[in-house]
């Protein structure tokens, strides 16, 4: 299972910036991306849709961190994991 590490760094002033590492993401096994990220205006349509599409529910539409913003995961048929995220 491809784990990346997130490590924290600061800056030339000392303020903290997020500088990534993938380490684990240099063995063949993990090469490649996690997930796609895609902004839809109206998620449960969509969600909906994607389903009856062939898709496969990992994650229901439920609020997300920032207010009013919404989110949900699927799997496409090939197995991508889809994030699919309406803004506030």
């Amino acid at each position: 299972m491809c784990r990346p590490a997130l490590k924290a760094t600061s800056n030339s002033a000392g303020s903290p910036t997020a500088n990534s590492t993938y380490a684990a993401a240099n063995r063949a096994s993990c090469s490649g991306y996690f997930h796609w990220a895609l902004s839809v205006d109206d998620l449960d349509a969509t969600f909906t849709h994607l389903l009856d599409a062939g898709a496969t529910e990992v994650s229901a539409p439920a609020p997300a961190a920032r207010a009013g913003a919404r989110f949900a995961y699927v799997k496409d048929p090939e197995g991508n994991l889809l994030e699919l995220i309406q803004p506030s």
